[in-house]
């Protein structure tokens, strides 16, 4: 590299320009938990979406998919306020839940539940 060789921040390219965008409105879902809440009053977690970064993180570190969506909701589950809903010290008390509601949950934090719905009624419709 010589004197007159510019490094350029990452955030400065066009790619990081957009990305920090994207970034900053990335929307949060709202997940209702009825199973954890009553019947009139259910659940409310809040997730932004995961970024790719996140998810290698969590894929093939835990020996079970169900594990694996634990310690996803864990890390991705907020409160109405934006702080953590869970900790690592629910881990054990999430793993006796069944397995049905946590797969939910995480369907539901990856967005995939909620455009397979849609697209269900759509085609019934």
């Amino acid at each position: 590299m010589n004197d007159t060789t510019k490094i350029v921040h990452p955030d400065d390219t066009p790619f990081g320009k957009v990305h920090i965008k994207r970034q900053a409105q990335r929307k949060v879902r709202c997940i209702e938990v009825p199973e954890w809440g009553t019947k009139t009053n259910p659940l409310r977690l809040y997730a932004y979406p995961l970024t790719t970064g996140e998810v290698m993180a969590l894929e093939g570190q835990y020996p079970t998919n169900t594990e694996q969506n634990v310690m996803q909701m864990i890390r991705q589950c907020l409160d109405s306020n934006g702080d953590q809903y869970f900790s690592l010290l629910d881990k054990t008390a999430l793993m006796n839940e069944p397995s049905e509601l946590i797969g939910r949950v995480a369907l539901e934090l990856n967005g995939e539940l909620t455009t397979f719905t849609k697209e269900l009624k759509k085609n019934k419709g």
